[in-house]
């Protein structure tokens, strides 16, 4: 059987069979595949960092699926030599591996961050693409504060997922974060704040989530002016905050807000109220959840 040339289709028969394939691969396999990758036009809708405490990895997303590169040194793994693939991604040679069934590229090199950044910019240049997302944590990341300053700030469309699940989140670093990631960010925060936790100022965030929010308060939720809110495990908010919520953004309120998630335990009952919301008040759907707890 006769090999089939790939790179020698036509632009649109090309395209259409590139889109379903690992285009990354394809982009290293040779200067050749990754000029024909480039010249696509194929752009991912995604691209971001995460450097946390227990992985650090680059993820790009087209959206009908997503490709996960994993950084790890060499002294974090079992068998170093099976790392027998070998990829030069800007000035460094990368030994690789691939797991087929976790479907993840994985590096070994000396430095996550100087890795992570030369392997960022060889996709930006291929998919004429720009970051979208940092997910870090002061224990993956100890120079997030500059991170913030000097790089997502300046950024278009960058957002912050911080925080670790499961991990507790530090009240300075996370009062650096609310004080100084510009206002025009999508923010994420993970990890556990503890239950006393304040907020200094009102959340102005376009979007805002936050995994597990036993400080949130009512004072919070009101003063809030963000166009998505979603808060999990608050267990300040009673229902009766969040019913005078809606009353009040029914009633000309809040006139920002577009989408609300709230999830929260109160008197024993578990409640999840999701509101799709139309500025113009039409459409409105509330649907709420409650469950003995």
């Amino acid at each position: 059987m006769k090999p089939f040339r790939l790179l020698h289709l036509p632009h649109l028969p090309f395209r259409k069979i590139a889109s379903e394939i690992n285009l990354v691969f394809l982009s290293l396999c040779s200067k050749k595949s990754r000029l024909a990758v480039k010249l696509s036009g194929i752009k991912p809708i995604g691209l971001s960092k995460q450097h946390l405490s227990t992985s650090h990895s680059v993820i790009i997303d087209f959206g009908n699926f997503w490709i996960f590169l994993s950084l790890k040194k060499r002294e974090e793994v079992d068998d170093p030599e099976e790392f027998s693939a070998e990829y030069k991604i800007g000035e460094q040679v990368f030994k690789s591996k691939y797991n087929e069934n976790r479907d993840v590229l994985t590096f070994l090199c000396t430095d996550y961050y100087s890795a992570a950044d030369q392997i960022v910019e060889y996709l930006k240049n291929t998919f004429n693409c720009e970051m979208t997302e940092y997910k870090v944590s002061p224990g993956g990341y100890p120079d997030y504060r500059r991170l913030i300053c000097q790089t997502i700030n300046d950024s278009k469309n960058c957002g912050l997922d911080f925080g670790e699940s499961g991990q507790e989140v530090n009240a300075e670093d996370m009062d650096f974060v609310f004080n100084n990631l510009k206002t025009d960010k999508m923010l994420c925060v993970f990890g556990r704040l503890d239950k006393n936790y304040q907020l200094r100022n009102p959340l102005n965030f376009p979007y805002f989530f936050v995994s597990h929010a036993p400080w949130f308060r009512p004072e919070d939720l009101f003063n809030a002016n963000c166009e998505h809110l979603a808060i999990l495990f608050a267990e300040k908010l009673e229902p009766a905050n969040i019913n005078l919520y809606l009353k009040q953004w029914i009633n000309g309120e809040y006139s920002r807000i577009l989408s609300l998630r709230i999830e929260s335990i109160s008197s024993g009952i578990f409640v999840v109220t999701m509101v799709p919301l139309h500025p113009l008040h039409l459409n409105l759907v509330v649907v709420s959840f409650m469950f003995g707890v």
